[in-house]
């Protein structure tokens, strides 16, 4: 008598072909309703107890579909995004729109940051939304220099920093 569990994936009755270029979404979609299941069921059980709604692992989608993950991996066109990374990797343009206009990216950085949308930011500096989000997340384009105070520290905090410089602490914390 064996003492070993059943494996946890097994093929569904009904096989499909993943269409070329489908998204892996798309296709359990089609495999649960084949197989008359809730999709969200399907997908649920496919990523398992730590990340009920993550990516499911693609050779746990291989085995449920009755293909080789090689084959999945060439049909789904987010193939590469399955097995954990819940997110595909940004792509980032190979030169830099910015390069030689560090001023223009540091002005709309500021001017976003007063609630401006990236639409009107786009039209208003006649870029591409891409270029303009690639300044907004592009922490080195849009660091400035750090300048002089707006306003000077008075009154009690600037007491309390002096005490604590004269001690040297850099934090409130007790030690």
């Amino acid at each position: 008598m064996k003492n070993e569990l059943p494996p946890r994936f097994a093929p569904l009755p009904v096989r499909l072909r993943p269409c070329l270029g489908e998204s892996a979404n798309s296709y359990i979609r089609r495999l649960a309703r084949a197989n008359h299941l809730k999709p969200s069921f399907l997908h649920c059980y496919l990523c398992g107890p730590p990340q009920w709604f993550g990516k499911p692992l693609l050779e746990n989608l291989a085995t449920t579909a009755g293909h080789s993950p090689e084959a999945l991996e060439r049909a789904l066109a987010d193939a590469n995004a399955l097995g954990g990374r819940n997110r595909p990797r940004r792509r980032l343009p190979r030169k830099n729109p910015f390069a030689r206009r560090q001023d223009l990216a540091h002005s709309i950085a500021q001017v976003a940051l007063k609630g401006t949308h990236i639409r009107t930011l786009a039209k208003r500096y006649n870029l591409r939304s891409w270029d303009v989000r690639f300044a907004l997340e592009t922490p080195r384009l849009t660091a400035s220099e750090t300048g002089p105070l707006a306003e000077p520290i008075t009154g009690v905090l600037a007491d309390t920093v002096e005490s604590m410089i004269g001690r040297g602490l850099s934090d409130s914390s007790p030690s």
